[in-house]
């Protein structure tokens, strides 16, 4: 399938170390960049290095492939400096941590930022995928998650079982943009798992999404997960993506969007 090309960069840029106050009340921010994976200058691997921790940096170059190791690097580092933007600390120095509440195990999960005091100034997360990384802020408190799917091939018949519930399946069949529309579902789905904290423990197909008003949409989780309302998010022509805070009722305030250069 071919797509419209992509719009022209919206001149935005990361705020400097402290410079960024983190979204209050219901307000939701998405920051995003689209990065040429594999071919990436030297150099600019290196700037995007120096924003990680060690751990991080070894763990992404153990990906075997250049695209993988430049969609972390990207990744990380926009994490680190929208943090950063929040809290005044160097990106390098900022103490992340992650939990998996499925196991209850730390090191692995949902990301958070650490601090001293215990308490965060902000609630984060992010997503990559083809040429876009994404990263989501959000105030104190609020469990949110977001992902993005760029368009490819996909085998939908293969995955139908284990994504979809038969009502959504239905949905997509008779929607005008049928690859698109199942690739929004996949979206709406993983930003409600990781919201929840939960992320790929929990089957996708049992994550039933459903339409509201304008991009907004709701998601039933399993008994005692919780339920999440999300907001669609125009991007680009050839990329879907959504964002997810698990509460009870309500919707999202509409998020702010800002794409980034990275480099």
């Amino acid at each position: 399938m071919s797509y419209p090309a992509w719009p022209e960069p919206v001149v935005n840029v990361v705020p400097a170390p402290g410079a960024h106050a983190a979204p209050q009340g219901d307000a939701l921010e998405i920051w995003w960049s689209r990065v040429d994976v594999g071919n990436l200058a030297d150099e600019v691997r290196v700037k995007l290095a120096a924003d990680l921790d060690e751990t991080r940096t070894a763990k992404i170059e153990r990906y075997r492939r250049a695209q993988d190791r430049d969609r972390g690097l990207a990744a990380h580092s926009l994490l680190r400096r929208l943090l950063s933007a929040v809290t005044g600390t160097p990106p390098a120095r900022l103490e992340l941590g992650a939990f998996c509440i499925s196991c209850g195990e730390t090191g692995h999960g949902k990301p958070y930022l650490e601090t001293a005091d215990g308490v965060r100034p902000v609630e984060v997360n992010l997503s990559h995928s083809g040429e876009v990384v994404i990263v989501a802020l959000a105030a104190p408190g609020t469990q949110l998650g977001v992902d993005v799917e760029q368009g490819r091939t996909v085998d939908w018949n293969a995955l139908r079982s284990s994504i979809f519930a038969d009502q959504e399946w239905a949905a997509t069949q008779g929607h005008a943009d049928r690859e698109h529309r199942r690739l929004l579902t996949w979206a709406r789905k993983e930003s409600s798992v990781k919201a929840s904290g939960h992320g790929l423990s929990l089957p996708l197909r049992h994550v039933v999404t459903a339409d509201a008003e304008g991009v907004n949409w709701s998601a039933s989780m399993p008994s005692g997960v919780g339920r999440a309302a999300g907001a669609d998010l125009d991007l680009a022509p050839d990329v879907a993506a959504a964002v997810a805070v698990l509460r009870p009722d309500g919707w999202p305030d509409v998020p702010v969007v800002r794409q980034v250069p990275i480099g």
